[in-house]
């Protein structure tokens, strides 16, 4: 395991950093998991969160890096208040929210840790986990990398978040996002399958691909839309969002929210490709209100 993290090439950003000699990669991580907070979460799809709450994992740093992400102040690197855990402390944190009574394992952000990662969800169903686990990422991910999750992971949330390479270079400095994401959506898709539903209301099996609206990404938005129903249909879930919400290091058109009538307008246009495995957001939804209590 320590050689994937050697010549880091976990994600497309392939920055060849040295994780287990003490660097940190573009994740701005080390070589071994850092969790910030692990607790049940309310705030997912109604299919994930259920009653129970889902299972949540946050893991601090990020391969991606969006100018605008809400939960910054994690994703950008350390805290330095983060639990460092080895796969088999974090294989008990499952199976601990296990007995707490959460619907799943919902591991967010986990990609730039994956081997690890992969080991931890190998470790806690030997020792009795039973609930599905839910990968929660960006999609900005390596096919190669996902298949370390091949036969472990349950459900996939992965973002898509843009399709013109100008927002996905200004606002995460990754050109080639689009590319990158169909080809790990398609991924994804094969190991879970078609979606599996339980006689609960949640979902067991599957891909919810989220895709968050923002300040002038109508044309965009509708892009990705057209490229998921027609790639996908209701074999997956989408999760329209309209909880953007403006954070500190935001400028430009990013500083102001999209219009209601942009969200509509796509919640609409959904609507008319067909797609009935859907979830559209309330636009009253704001990302303050989705932010956990982070050790910051």
């Amino acid at each position: 395991m320590e050689d994937l993290f050697a010549n880091c090439n976990l994600c497309p950003r392939r920055c060849g950093a040295d994780r287990t000699g003490g660097k940190t990669g573009y994740c701005r991580m080390p070589g071994y998991p850092v969790v910030n907070l692990i607790k049940l979460h309310y705030g997912e799809e109604p299919i994930i969160s259920g009653d129970k709450g889902s299972g949540t994992v946050f893991f601090e740093g990020c391969s991606l890096g969006c100018v605008f992400c809400q939960n910054y102040t994690i994703s950008r690197g350390p805290t330095g208040l983060g639990m460092k855990m080895d796969s088999s402390s974090l294989a008990d944190a499952y199976l601990k929210l296990q007995d707490d009574g959460a619907n799943n394992i919902n591991l967010v952000t986990p990609m730039h840790f994956a081997p690890a990662v992969a080991d931890s969800i190998s470790i806690a169903k030997t020792r009795g986990l039973k609930i599905p686990i839910a990968v929660n990422c960006s999609g900005y991910d390596l096919v190669s990398t996902l298949k370390l999750f091949d036969g472990l992971v349950d459900i996939y949330m992965p973002d898509m978040k843009y399709f013109s390479p100008k927002f996905s270079s200004e606002y995460s400095n990754a050109k080639d996002y689009f590319t990158v994401c169909c080809q790990a959506i398609d991924e994804m898709v094969r190991q879970t399958g078609d979606i599996v539903m339980g006689d609960d209301g949640l979902i067991k099996k599957g891909v919810i691909v989220r895709h968050l609206i923002l300040p002038g990404g109508l044309f965009d938005s509708k892009h990705v839309l057209d490229y998921l129903t027609s790639r996908y249909g209701n074999r997956i879930f989408i999760s329209l969002m309209s909880q953007y919400t403006p954070m500190p290091s935001c400028t430009g058109r990013l500083k102001e929210r999209p219009s209601q009538r942009t969200c509509e307008s796509l919640a609409d246009y959904l609507a008319s490709k067909g797609q009935t495995n859907a979830f559209i957001q309330e636009y009253e939804s704001s990302g303050n209100e989705m932010i956990p209590d982070f050790k910051t």
